[in-house]
C-alpha cells in the first residue's frame, strides 16, 4: 500500500513538472513567432522602402522636369457676353442695357411626338 501512495504522489509530481515544462514551452514558441514575425516585417518595411522609395524620387524628378518644361498657367476660359441694348419708347435719353450669358445646351429641345417615337420603336425593332 505504501508503494503505491508513493506511486501516486510521484506520478503526481511528475504532471506538475510537465504541465510546468509545457506552458514554457509554449511560451518559448509564442516568443520565437513573435520576434520571428517582427523581423519579418523590419525585412518588408526595408525592402519596400529601397525599391519603391528610390522609383517615388524618380517619378517626382521626372514629373518636375517636364512640368518646368511644358506647364504654363492655364488661362482661364473667357465667358461670352451679349449685350443687347434697347431705347425706350418714352424718351430717347434712357438707355436700357441687359446682359445675357449665353448656355450652351447638351441637348436640343426636341418636341415630343408620339406618333414619330412609335414610328422609330417599329422600324428599331422590325426583324
Amino acid at each position: 500500500m505504501e508503494a503505491l501512495e508513493r506511486a501516486r504522489i510521484k506520478a503526481v509530481e511528475v504532471r506538475a513538472r510537465n504541465t510546468e515544462l509545457r506552458r514554457k514551452e509554449r511560451e518559448v514558441v509564442n516568443a520565437q513567432l513573435q520576434e520571428n514575425r517582427r523581423i519579418r516585417e523590419e525585412k518588408i518595411q526595408q525592402e519596400y522602402q529601397e525599391r519603391f522609395a528610390q522609383k517615388e524620387v524618380e517619378e517626382m524628378e521626372a514629373t518636375e522636369d517636364s512640368c518646368d518644361q511644358s506647364c504654363e498657367p492655364k488661362q482661364k476660359k473667357k465667358k461670352k457676353v451679349v449685350v443687347v441694348q434697347q431705347e425706350s419708347s418714352s424718351s430717347e435719353e434712357e438707355v436700357e442695357i441687359r446682359m445675357k450669358n449665353p448656355k450652351r445646351k447638351k441637348y436640343q429641345d426636341v418636341d415630343f411626338d408620339p406618333e414619330n417615337y412609335q414610328q422609330l420603336f417599329q422600324k428599331l425593332f422590325e426583324f
